[in-house]
């Protein structure tokens, strides 16, 4: 029954009256984001996209941050690729430099990303590395270095099979 509630739950967050229940929103997506069900992750994750695009939320939504980059290592490309999107969504809707750690996660988790077998998490990945060295902090910038130069070869890679 967790599901079809969830997908209800969804549908309600596109009705302007469901603004004044975000935060709850976000401890139950936090919760359900813990579960085993793909189901339940897909739909979090759609309700999540709809969630970014309310300007006031990408700062709320960064506690949910770790969780979402522990999604990317699925083995379900769909699920990886919708990851992907919310996280970008995320930092774009945020705007403001991430933390080194979060940014130093996000490379090396990304850099494995490039040679799946699917063109659009390879596309998402590629991007969201991009917004990862652009947002990241000063210190970060610094840090990401290395990540950078470790990516270069399997990226050049990838654009010669193109």
């Amino acid at each position: 029954w967790e599901v079809p509630a969830m997908a209800f739950l969804i549908e309600l967050l596109a009705c302007p009256d469901m603004r004044t229940w975000d935060e709850q929103i976000l401890q139950l997506f936090s919760r359900y984001l813990q579960c085993k069900s793909r189901a339940m992750h897909h739909l979090v994750l759609k309700g999540l996209i709809n969630l970014c695009e309310k300007s006031s939320m990408g700062i709320r939504m960064q506690n949910l941050q770790q969780r979402l980059i522990e999604l990317l290592d699925d083995a379900d490309g769909e699920l990886v690729g919708v990851t992907l999107a919310v996280l970008r969504k995320m930092l774009r809707a945020i705007d403001t430099p991430i933390c080194s750690t979060i940014a130093l996660e996000l490379a090396e988790r990304l850099r494995s990303l490039f040679d799946r077998d699917t063109s659009l998490v390879q596309l998402l990945s590629l991007h969201l590395f991009q917004d990862v060295m652009e947002f990241a902090s000063k210190e970060g910038k610094k840090l990401l270095k290395e990540q950078v130069r470790q990516s270069l070869l399997p990226l050049l890679c990838l654009l010669h099979e193109e």
